[in-house]
């Protein structure tokens, strides 16, 4: 296992919070330049749960049960570029990053024949979070895990860095980072409601056990708010109850499936194969709202091609009221504002990042922030913000790195599993450069 750390000596390189997909493709990056002894990176990862939490199926809106929406071969050391910043030794990193690929996660196991004679199929998140577990326990040069919850955020000054309380049953620790990373979805948007309609009204992040009890072993009339991926993996598992329910799925746009061509592809492992930051920001808006928000992923919808208990309805939700032992879905349609009656309403229109790490920030650390980037809390959404080339808010010393909320700025894939290798890169930037540098003035002496 990874090992855990009480109270880290000193301040660290730097600082992760959760241990998901994002924290795992760093681990493993700093792992293979400390094996190299290309550098002496430290990394902490601070993890309130266990790692792949959220793909494990004990945590959220996700059973595990659910289809992965892309390879599992764009692994944490994909698209295995590194030699575009390093050179050869970018290669001899790329080349130890293999030991934590998905390939040799299968044959570690001994279904690689299986899986890859089989067609590559595609593997369900429970397996996915199995693999990202794995890898994260691999990775121990220089990597430290820390189960706790992070509950307060500190901008010091003198010295520049962070400051990260951990709260765990044994007590509240403090602990240093000279950079900081903050990963994980966020929290459910709001839809708008009444009071009384709360007990009816589910998201995103509600767990399976909630949705198994709205069921009751009755047929139930259930609406879920949502276009995207969110709102299809609560369908697929509503699907499996004992008692089906009536599903009528409520978008803003006509449903579309995702584009998966090689050219969506390959912008989404090599923004800079587009040059994604010179783009305007109408074509950026395009192509992720084309390619990644609100939109299905074709494989799973093609299992509801015959379903006759689900229906699209294409309106924005604007509010749910109450009714007698019920709810009643407000929402403008093509045709005008219109009303509907259901039992249930799950909302899936998505997560803000912003949101929740907002609440990590006491006023004056975000004051200090806002200084210096420009408003960042004032209501609009965390897509708009200015990010640089290393993932970080733009503007903002010491740095603080929020891949999920970089994708607009960068290049679609940093806001979810489309280029887990780059994204490191991106991260370890400063270090990277560096062995670099240090690499080239010695082939020239």
């Amino acid at each position: 296992m990874t090992a855990e750390l009480e109270h880290p000596p000193g301040p660290t390189d730097l600082i992760v919070v959760g241990a998901g997909p994002k924290a795992t493709a760093i681990a493993a990056k700093v792992h293979a330049l400390n094996e190299l002894e290309l550098g002496q990176v430290s990394l902490l990862i601070v993890e309130e749960a266990e790692s792949a939490a959220s793909w494990l199926g004990a945590n959220g809106m996700t059973s595990g049960e659910e289809l992965l929406a892309i390879s599992p071969l764009k692994d944490v050391g994909f698209p295995y570029e590194t030699e575009r910043l390093m050179g050869a030794a970018g290669q001899a990193i790329d080349g130890l990053l293999l030991e934590f690929s998905w390939t040799r996660y299968l044959i570690e196991q001994r279904r690689y024949a299986r899986w890859l004679n089989a067609g590559s199929p595609p593997v369900r998140h429970g397996e996915y979070g199995r693999y990202l577990a794995w890898a994260l326990a691999r990775a121990r040069n220089g990597v430290h895990v820390l189960r706790g919850r992070a509950t307060e955020l500190l901008l010091e000054r003198e010295p520049e860095g962070w400051a990260v309380e951990v709260c765990r049953p044994t007590g509240t620790s403090w602990h240093r980072g000279r950079a900081l990373v903050l990963t994980g979805s966020g929290v459910h948007r709001s839809l708008p409601h009444d009071p009384e309609a709360a007990p009816r009204v589910l998201h995103c992040d509600s767990h399976r056990d909630e949705l198994e009890r709205m069921s009751a072993g009755q047929e139930r009339d259930v609406a879920i708010v949502g276009g995207g991926d969110g709102a299809l993996a609560c369908l697929m598992y509503l699907r499996t109850l004992p008692v089906r329910p009536k599903l009528t799925v409520y978008s803003p746009t006509p449903p579309v499936s995702r584009g998966e061509s090689f050219l969506e592809n390959r912008v989404f492992s090599d923004p800079d194969s587009v040059s994604w930051s010179s783009l305007d920001l109408t074509t950026r808006r395009a192509f992720i709202r084309h390619t990644d928000q609100g939109v299905f992923d074709a494989q799973m919808l093609s299992q509801i091609a015959l379903e006759d208990r689900c229906t699209f309805v294409v309106g924005r939700v604007t509010h749910v009221a109450a009714a007698a032992h019920a709810v009643c879905v407000e929402y403008d349609a093509p045709g005008g504002p219109a009303r509907a009656r259901h039992d249930y309403v799950v909302n899936c229109t998505g997560f803000d990042l912003l949101g929740q790490v907002g609440r990590l920030f006491p006023q004056p650390t975000r004051a200090l922030i806002e200084a210096q980037a420009g408003p960042v809390w004032d209501g609009r959404s965390g897509h708009e913000l200015a990010f640089g080339p290393m993932l970080e808010l733009e503007g903002l010393r010491p740095k603080l790195h929020m891949p999920g909320l970089a994708a607009l700025s960068q290049g679609p894939g940093f806001a979810n599993l489309g280029c887990l290798g780059l994204l490191s890169n991106r991260v370890l930037q400063p270090f990277l450069c560096q062995q670099a540098a240090v690499g080239r003035e010695m082939q020239a002496a």
